[in-house]
């Protein structure tokens, strides 16, 4: 869990898990070339894949971004909330980057149904919402922590530019997923941006080119990785996104025609 401050919003990384995977299983046209960024590799030179969440107070709002794994993973949210001061019932909205399901793993308790965070709205991006209600199987993950959200009465449908307080709106950053939203952070002259899963890991800011097998459309998600590595590195935007190295927060700086990543919040 760390904290900062853009303009007047406080924004709060939350770690729920780390997974790692082969290198051929993030990037398989690739793999041979991962080992020269072991900084992002474990000892035994897998891709390493934190599974961050991110929690936004603004405008006299609590807004979370994301709920992880989940508990049948012994994630780690609810403890990081409770060590940022945060109770569940304090949380006024819930808003998914995506549907995918370690993104949604906290949604509800197990054993009663309920929501976990029982006074929140959960903003659902409605083309994934969409795109996994019409699919056959729907999928575990989705059939378990989000289509209940509808019969519970809990769940909105956002889209495209959806104001969440006057400092947070939500941009449609698609090709990961058909909905997949990010949300911008405005106040006081500071930006920030938490982009979900458009970048999967800091590889993916110094070669966007190179194609995973978790984006659904490789085009689309091309096109719109460098689209915003383009904007965040003009506008000098904190980053936070779901599976960078943990806190999950840096800056994307541009040398020439390449993009990095500089890790921490200044």
């Amino acid at each position: 869990m760390q904290r900062t401050r853009v303009g007047n919003v406080e924004v709060v990384s939350l770690l729920d898990f780390t997974y790692t995977f082969k290198p051929e299983g993030v990037y398989p046209g690739a793999a041979d070339q991962v080992a020269a960024y072991p900084h992002y590799l474990d000892t035994d030179g897998q891709v390493l894949m934190p599974c961050n969440s991110f929690l936004l107070r603004a405008d006299g709002r609590t807004v979370l971004v994301d709920t992880g794994m989940g508990p049948e993973s012994d994630g780690q949210l609810m403890t990081e909330l409770s060590e940022a001061g945060v109770r569940p019932d304090e949380v006024d909205q819930v808003i998914f980057t995506h549907l995918h399901g370690d993104h949604t793993g906290w949604n509800l308790d197990r054993a009663s149904g309920q929501p976990l965070f029982p006074r929140a709205r959960y903003l659902v991006p409605r083309g994934d919402w969409d795109h996994y209600r019409g699919r056959e199987p729907a999928g575990r993950s989705f059939v378990r922590d989000v289509a209940p959200l509808e019969t519970l009465g809990c769940m909105d449908l956002v889209e495209g530019d959806h104001t969440l307080t006057p400092s947070l709106v939500t941009l449609h950053t698609p090709g990961h997923t058909p909905g997949h939203l990010s949300v911008l952070v405005e106040s006081a002259g500071e930006r920030a941006c938490i982009l979900g899963d458009v970048m999967l890991t800091p590889i993916d800011i110094e070669h966007p080119e190179w194609t995973s097998p978790f984006d659904g459309d490789h085009a689309v998600a091309e096109a719109t990785r460098r689209a915003m590595l383009d904007r965040l590195a003009t506008e000098r935007s904190l980053v936070g996104a779901a599976h960078l190295p943990a806190p999950g927060f840096g800056r994307i700086v541009r040398v020439e025609a390449r993009h990095s990543w500089r890790a921490g919040v200044e």
